[in-house]
């Protein structure tokens, strides 16, 4: 209901503004003409950060946050192995880093080299590509999140 009253509202005011446009007094006229300027302005603007967003990404902007979480996956490792009754904990740690060798691989589009840091190129993903590793990536810190409160649970 509310949706169906917001549209209306639009479709009211994109009228009037078209109605001025077209048949309004001089004034008007002038007022729809500075508003669509700033309608194509907005959208211009809109489309340069959503195009400099896909050229980072692109450019292997998320490239390091998948590093990072690798980062954190190692130090959980290192304090599960402090941990009495561990054996769950670390099969879980191990399966969160074949998770983010696989987040690396589709990035990069090829294994990355045991202990190579330097950054490879990104690899150019579809549309659908995208929406999988966004999927893949919620999914792996999900399975952290768990996993550390899992750690503090068993540390206390």
């Amino acid at each position: 209901m509310l949706r169906s009253l917001i549209k209306l509202g639009l479709f009211l005011v994109a009228g009037i503004l078209v109605y001025n446009y077209f048949f309004g007094t001089p004034e008007e006229k002038a007022q729809s003409k500075e508003i669509f300027t700033n309608v194509r302005d907005l959208t211009r603007s809109a489309f340069d950060l959503l195009k400099a967003e896909k050229q980072k990404f692109d450019e292997g902007k998320y490239d390091e946050a998948v590093d990072k979480i690798g980062g954190l996956i190692d130090d959980l490792k290192g304090k599960a192995a402090q941990l009495e009754d561990n054996k769950e904990l670390l099969d879980q740690i191990a399966d969160l880093e074949q998770s983010q060798r696989r987040l690396t691989e589709q990035l990069r589009g090829e294994p990355a080299p045991e202990g190579y840091d330097e950054p490879q190129p990104a690899r150019q993903l579809d549309s659908a590509d995208k929406k999988q590793l966004e999927e893949d990536w919620e999914t792996l810190v999900r399975k952290t999140e768990r996993l550390m409160d899992d750690m503090e649970r068993k540390a206390q």
